[in-house]
């Protein structure tokens, strides 16, 4: 990820795929360990850029094919 790349939230991206936040946390803590974690504070945060949105929303759809998490995340070509 660039600087100047857009990046969004752990809520955004709850509200733009309709993903719970904490499944999205689980996904990000078992297979997208790519997403970037930015410290404000002492907390960390997750930012998700555009192509990880589009990442999620495929798991999502194999996952509503019937795919397990693990099936659907280990089929695509994750960074």
């Amino acid at each position: 990820m660039n600087k100047t790349e857009i990046t969004f939230s752990i809520g955004a991206v709850s509200n733009l795929t309709g993903i719970e936040k904490h499944k999205l946390r689980n996904w990000c803590d078992r297979y997208l360990t790519h997403i970037q974690k930015i410290e404000i504070g002492n907390t960390q945060h997750r930012r998700f850029t555009e192509k990880d949105i589009q990442i999620i929303k495929r798991i999502d759809q194999l996952m509503k094919d019937g795919h397990t998490l693990k099936s659907a995340a280990g089929g695509l070509d994750l960074p």
